[in-house]
This record gives C-alpha cells, sequence and structure tokens, in this order.
C-alpha cells in the first residue's frame, strides 16, 4: 500500500529525491540546473511572482468594471442587471478559457501559453473601451475574460513545477493572494477612476497594467519538466520517443478537463463538498461588488470612491488569512510531517477550513446588522475582514485538501470541478444581489448568505471525523491509508 504522501504527492519531488539513471528525457541528476527546484532563489521566485501578477491582472480586471455599471446603464439606456453581464459575461470567459488554454501548457509549455494570450486578451479589452453598445462591451469583456483565464489555471502549474506546494506553504499563499486579492482592490481603484474620469478609464487600467506585465512574462523562462527536456534533447541530438496517438492524447484532455470534473462533481462527496463551500464564499465575494455599494450610497451618501475605498476591509482580511495559515501551517502541518516522516492524515489539512468556517458567518453577520447609518461606517468595514480571513482560508484548505487526497491527474481534475463552480457562481451571485437587497433590505440579505454560510459550517468538521470512512468509498483512487507503514 502506498503511503499518503506517495500517492498525492508531486512527480517532480519523488524523481528529486528518487531519479531514476540519467536519460534523454529526464533530469541529469538530483542537482541538475535545468530542473526549477535547483534554480537560485531570486530566479525560483520570479517564475513564481510574475504569474501571481497575472492572476492579480485577471481578477482585478473583472472587478474593477464595477463601479462604471451605474454610468454604463445610463449611458447605454440598459437596466443594471444588464449592464451587470459585462462582470457575469467576463467570469463566464474566465471558466471557459482554461479548459482550451490549459491542456496546450501541457504540450507546448506554460511560457508560451502566457505570451499568447495575455496580448489577446488587452486586445479585446481596448475593444471594450470603445464599445458604443452594450452587446460589444460585453462580449469583449466575455472574449477577454477566456483570453485572460488561462493566467489563473495555467500560473497553478507553474508554481507546481518551480515548488513543493505541499510543504512550501508561502508559495501557496502567494497564489492565494494573487486571485483574491485582484476583486478586492478593482473596486478601490475603479471607484475614483469612474467617479473622476468615467467607465472607460476602468478599461484603460486594465490596458496600463497588463502592457505593463508583457514585459516580465517575456523574461520568463519554461518551467514544465516536459518541454525542457523535449529542448534539451533536440539540442543533445537525442531520438525522442514516439508522440502519443492524437485519439488518446485528446481523450485523455478531455477527460482531464471536463469529463472527469463534471462527474466528480456530481458522484464524489469530497469534492461536492469541499467545491461548494468555498465557491459559496467566492460568489459572495462577487455579491459584495453589489451589495457595497448598495448599502455605503443609501446608508452613508457614500460616493462611488468612498465605497470602493470600504472592500479596503476584504483586502486587510486576505491578507491576515494568509498569516493564519501560515501559522497554522508550522504549528500543525509541518510538525506531524517530520513526526510521521513526511505522512500525514489528509484532514490536517482542515485546520484552515475549521477555523474559516467560524470567521465567515462572522463577518456576514456583523456587515448585515451594522450598515446602517446610525452606525458609524468604520463597522461595516471592519467586518470585511472576518468575512475575508474565512473566505481565503477555505480556499486554501480546500486546495491542500485535494492535494493530499487525490493522485495528481485527478486532483487536476478535482480542481478543475472547483474552479468550473466557482466561477459559475461568481457569475451569477451579482445578477440577483440587487434585487435581493432591495427586497430584504441590507440587513436579512446579507443575513441570508449568514445562514447559508452556518449551514455549511460542519462540512471541514464532518470531514475531521469521518474523513477516512468518506475516502474508502471513493470511487476516484482517493488515498485510504490512516497511517504509515
Amino acid at each position: 500500500m502506498k503511503t499518503t504522501s506517495e500517492q498525492s504527492g508531486s512527480i517532480d519531488t519523488a524523481e528529486k529525491l528518487e531519479v531514476p539513471p540519467p536519460g534523454p528525457l529526464n533530469w541529469d541528476g538530483p542537482d541538475d540546473p535545468a530542473n526549477p527546484y535547483n534554480w537560485p532563489t531570486a530566479k525560483r521566485w520570479y517564475g513564481t511572482i510574475v504569474p501571481g501578477l497575472l492572476c492579480l491582472l485577471v481578477t482585478f480586471s473583472a472587478s474593477v468594471y464595477v463601479p462604471g455599471v451605474y454610468e454604463v446603464s445610463a449611458r447605454f439606456n440598459v437596466s443594471m442587471t444588464v449592464a451587470l453581464l459585462g462582470l457575469s459575461m467576463y467570469v463566464i470567459g474566465l471558466g471557459l478559457g482554461p479548459m482550451l488554454s490549459a491542456p496546450l501548457s501541457e504540450v507546448f509549455g506554460r511560457r508560451i501559453v502566457y505570451l499568447v494570450n495575455l496580448p489577446i486578451s488587452l486586445l479585446f479589452t481596448l475593444g471594450a473601451s470603445q464599445a458604443n453598445n452594450i452587446q460589444t462591451l460585453v462580449m469583449c469583456r466575455m472574449f477577454s475574460g477566456i483570453f485572460g483565464g488561462p493566467a489563473l489555471a495555467v500560473s497553478g502549474g507553474s508554481f507546481v513545477d518551480i515548488w513543493e506546494l505541499k510543504t512550501s506553504g508561502l508559495a501557496v499563499s502567494v497564489q492565494a493572494i494573487a486571485t483574491f486579492m485582484g476583486p478586492a482592490l478593482g473596486p478601490i481603484v475603479g471607484g475614483y477612476l469612474a467617479e473622476s474620469q468615467g467607465w472607460r478609464w476602468t478599461m484603460y487600467i486594465i490596458l496600463m497594467f497588463g502592457g505593463a506585465m508583457i514585459i516580465p512574462v517575456f523574461f520568463m523562462e519554461e518551467t514544465y519538466k516536459p518541454v525542457i527536456l523535449k529542448r534539451r534533447a533536440l539540442e543533445r541530438g537525442h531520438e525522442l520517443p514516439p508522440k502519443p496517438d492524437p485519439k488518446t492524447a485528446l481523450k485523455l484532455i478531455f477527460t482531464i478537463t471536463l469529463a472527469r470534473p463534471t462527474m466528480m462533481l456530481i458522484k464524489e462527496p469530497i469534492v461536492q463538498a469541499v467545491s461548494v463551500y468555498s465557491s459559496f464564499a467566492f460568489g459572495v465575494l462577487f455579491g459584495f461588488f453589489e451589495a457595497y455599494p448598495f448599502a455605503f450610497t443609501r446608508e452613508h451618501r457614500f460616493s462611488l470612491g468612498e465605497t470602493g475605498a470600504c472592500f479596503a476591509g476584504i483586502g486587510v482580511g486576505l491578507i491576515l488569512g494568509c498569516i493564519i495559515y501560515l501559522i497554522q501551517d508550522r504549528l500543525c502541518y509541518m510538525p506531524a510531517a517530520r513526526k510521521g516522516n513526511g505522512w500525514v492524515q489528509p484532514e490536517i489539512r482542515l485546520i484552515p477550513a475549521m477555523i474559516g468556517s467560524f470567521l465567515m458567518p462572522i463577518g456576514l453577520f456583523w456587515f448585515a446588522w451594522t450598515a446602517k447609518s446610525s452606525i458609524h461606517w468604520i463597522s461595516p468595514v471592519l467586518a470585511g475582514v472576518p468575512f475575508a480571513a474565512g473566505l481565503v482560508l477555505l480556499f486554501l484548505s480546500a486546495i491542500m485538501y485535494i492535494l493530499e487526497v487525490y493522485p495528481p491527474l485527478v486532483a487536476a481534475s478535482a480542481f478543475a470541478s472547483l474552479g468550473l463552480l466557482r466561477y459559475i457562481l461568481a457569475m451569477a451571485f451579482p445578477l440577483f444581489t440587487v434585487q435581493m437587497y432591495e427586497r430584504l433590505g441590507v440587513a436579512w440579505a446579507t443575513s441570508t448568505f449568514g445562514f447559508i454560510s452556518i449551514a455549511l459550517m460542519p462540512i471541514p468538521w464532518v470531514f475531521e471525523r469521518w474523513g477516512p470512512q468518506i475516502r474508502a468509498r471513493s470511487k476516484y483512487d482517493a488515498v485510504t491509508d490512516t497511517s504509515p507503514l
């Protein structure tokens, strides 16, 4: 029987520890300088931060548009719900793009996907900035998301190429900050731009940010092992192994990116629970893009810029959540891994989610009942801190638990399931949030989210208690060992 870490650990890590005889498509040895694991620290962090900044750009691009929807609604004579399609269709694009581009990174490498997709995404953003009707704006936003979305999926591959994520909490936190800080920064920047310059400047700032990223991306080096080794083998004149049958390769890509993720959402309790919980939290974050303006403009008469600045509380919470994760990683996971000689019970990864399960409803109910004119505005702003900390803890816990539970290819499908549901909810929440808040009011609308978060709260605790039994019933090769041999 294989231990947990053997089944779900990184393939590259295993090869680094037990290196087969040198060959044309393998590293020359454990100290091969071409192996990203052996790169100098500065070079490894460059290969980490640049993809992280691309994630920040892509998610920032989603939310920076939101403060301009009022002007878009008035300028194009459409309802707020239709104006919000510029956000929702962009988010749909973020979910669709990786299904096509992420598999291409497995063939051509990570760097080429970044280099090709970023300029195309920016061209569609340029088209959106010049739109003279809502149809053009929405379509350009959708295609901008489709070509921007691969950065979210491929960046995860870049991180895995460079770091052993199961033992590198800081690198995982960089990915989390990059994914979630963008939505928090977008309304802050977009609020002041939309207020002073107009909605088109929420597109121009994306072009400036993205244009500045092209040069750092150009100077990135390839990190994907098969591509590095194939290029080196050709340089050395070595004969490459035969290519797989195209039908077989396409079937494998289809299985990993679409068929198996869909089936896992339907049939796999582990993926269902993890995806629903973390995706709900992500959906609420996107719902807040409309809830915050509703609350702060009506209760405190804030301007667009002042309302956007209220998202600073969420930004602080994201950073706090990552700090909490790093602390528990050092206090809980690392000692357990040392004690078990690298083996850990997968459910130890749920400790951050347990903490987050309390923080998120605290933040929601705090906001619900203090976002009123009779209470100082700083109180609902501060409510964003525990909510965002809980959000990022749930996300990190979901990622690490999946890495512990499933072998690599199955974990890739589980991540695809998580991403699919996350962006479906992120697309949907802003479309009904305004109507929900108008009918129920700030207190009860936000409390509804709070009650749902309480209903979901037992999930990490149930898995912590009965995780081994649940894993034993998995049909997708989830680890079943409960102790090292």
